[in-house]
């Protein structure tokens, strides 16, 4: 854990933030310690914006009261366009069948823009569009991505991929922060955004906006994000599109090829057309030499909301998909553009609407987010997951897990005293492994809590049977992940089976 240089040496340290980001467990001591600090709680509840000067005499306030989880510096995201472009063919096309313009019934499933206000007096935005947190239009940037997902059919300006789906616009500053973005994320979630799209990323990750995207997943929103334009500045990889639970989206050219600025890395899900992408612009910022409201751009950040956009129109037509099925559906469904099969540059390949609206229903996960113990005990989200079995009879789950998407699935259940139990891992696909840790393990790399774990071949059932020899009943957590990838495939699905036997 960085934290801080200590106050008198913050003169001399150009690189210093204006504010830190403090992690602590959720409760009124650490609020008390915080208010000592002046540290202002964000949305996430876990997380507090405090000024540098005092950041670390804050962490150590924390540490001493056993309250501290985390501590970094409060990091600034850039939105990921690139200079405007010259005419190319319609992306649209390529995505959504021109005959295809919405499905029965109208647009319900909402997409929240993260990003610049969008500006609500433009036509082609206007009737779909509210403002979460009104104010001024600080920047073109959220109105040309709101009018590539969601702008209206009306004979004028550009139309979105899902024309007229109700758009929420959470206005960010000009300089985005960690904190400012993870507010943001979460006040959409709140507000119930079906879709929420992310054009912005910094090549520094930030747990605290790690947890707000887990949070908003958690929540129900499926959160769609820039892959970023750094392909040719070192090609890092970018967040948040490269967290778990993430999709992450790269850019391709008026060919169908990968684009030459779209990053490249092994959490690119999909891709969507990024050059030569019609928006609506506020008249302001129209610089293009006709001042219309219409302009050309290029970036993984107008690919995004191509996707963001088919998302909606796919979810209003199929409602039963969670937001877990609804990007396996996107993935799967999507056309093979790059190298056969998956690749880094455009994941699955180009996403298509007909294809997804067709696509069969894939296995629904169970209580995602779930990529680790902190996330299953309280300690994210403020309460506990509920156990998935109290080690009674016999259950049976279905579920998956993705290197990168999905890493690592933990499911709480209980122990009953004296209880002989077995649980089996069978295969669908994939080779997916299996652990059981104690109650008192904090995360997954606790090896020393682990009391049964099979490990074996693709297609093999892992099997372990443990006792609680306590006098007490206990909790355990029961871990899937996949610990050995051939070939181009990242992800395993699985059957797993719980039983309890009777002791001889």
């Amino acid at each position: 854990m960085q934290l801080p240089v200590r106050a008198g040496a913050l003169a001399a340290s150009a690189s210093q933030p204006a504010t830190w980001l403090v992690g602590a467990k959720r409760g009124p001591a650490s609020a008390r310690i915080a208010r000592r600090f002046a540290a202002r709680g964000l949305k996430l509840g876990t997380a507090y914006r405090v000024a540098t000067p005092r950041a670390r005499a804050f962490a150590d306030a924390l540490r001493r009261a056993g309250r501290l989880t985390y501590a970094e510096p409060n990091i600034g995201l850039q939105r990921a366009s690139a200079l405007d472009a010259l005419p190319d063919a319609g992306p649209r096309a390529a995505v959504v069948d021109p005959g295809l313009v919405a499905p029965a019934p109208v647009p319900t499933a909402s997409i929240a823009v993260v990003d610049d206000l969008v500006d609500v007096s433009l036509a082609d935005l206007q009737p779909n569009t509210r403002q979460l947190n009104p104010g001024p239009i600080l920047g073109p940037h959220g109105t040309q991505v709101a009018s590539v997902a969601a702008g209206v059919l009306d004979g004028s300006g550009v139309f979105g991929i899902f024309p007229g789906a109700p758009v929420l616009s959470v206005g960010l500053p000009q300089r985005i922060t960690c904190a400012d973005a993870a507010n943001a994320i979460l006040a959409a979630a709140s507000a119930r955004a079906r879709v929420i799209n992310l054009s912005f990323g910094s090549p520094v990750p930030c747990a605290t906006l790690f947890n707000a995207v887990q949070g908003a997943y958690a929540s129900g929103s499926l959160v769609v994000a820039a892959s970023g334009n750094e392909f040719a500045s070192g090609n890092p990889v970018i967040y948040p599109a490269a967290y778990p639970h993430v999709l992450s989206v790269a850019a391709l050219d008026g060919s169908l090829r990968p684009s030459a600025f779209s990053s490249t890395n092994a959490a690119v899900d999909i891709a969507a057309p990024g050059v030569g992408v019609p928006v609506a612009v506020p008249l302001a910022f129209d610089g293009d030499g006709v001042v219309d409201g219409v302009t050309l751009v290029d970036g993984t950040s107008f690919s995004s909301p191509i996707v963001a956009g088919a998302a909606a129109l796919v979810a209003t037509a199929r409602p039963s998909l969670n937001n877990g099925q609804l990007a396996d559906v996107l993935r799967r469904s999507a056309r093979d553009v790059g190298a056969a099969g998956y690749d880094a540059s455009t994941g699955f390949g180009l996403v298509r609407v007909p294809e997804a609206l067709s696509h069969p229903t894939p296995v629904r996960d169970v209580l995602e987010p779930n990529d680790g113990i902190s996330f299953v005990d309280g300690s994210a989200f403020g309460s506990a997951d509920p156990f998935v079995w109290k080690g009674t009879g016999r259950r049976t789950l279905r579920g998956s897990v993705d290197r990168v998407e999905d890493p690592v699935d933990v499911l709480r259940i209980r122990m009953p005293r004296g209880a002989l139990l077995r649980i089996r891992l069978r295969p669908t696909a994939g080779n997916p492994d299996l652990r059981v840790f104690s109650a008192s393990a904090d995360s997954t790399d606790d090896t020393g809590r682990i009391i049964a774990r099979s490990s074996r071949s693709a297609r093999a059932t892992d099997s372990v049977r443990f006792v609680n020899r306590s006098s007490r009943n206990r909790t355990a957590y029961v871990v899937v992940d996949v610990s050995t990838v051939t070939g181009t495939a990242l992800n395993a699905t699985y059957r797993l089976e719980f039983q309890r036997l009777k002791r001889r």
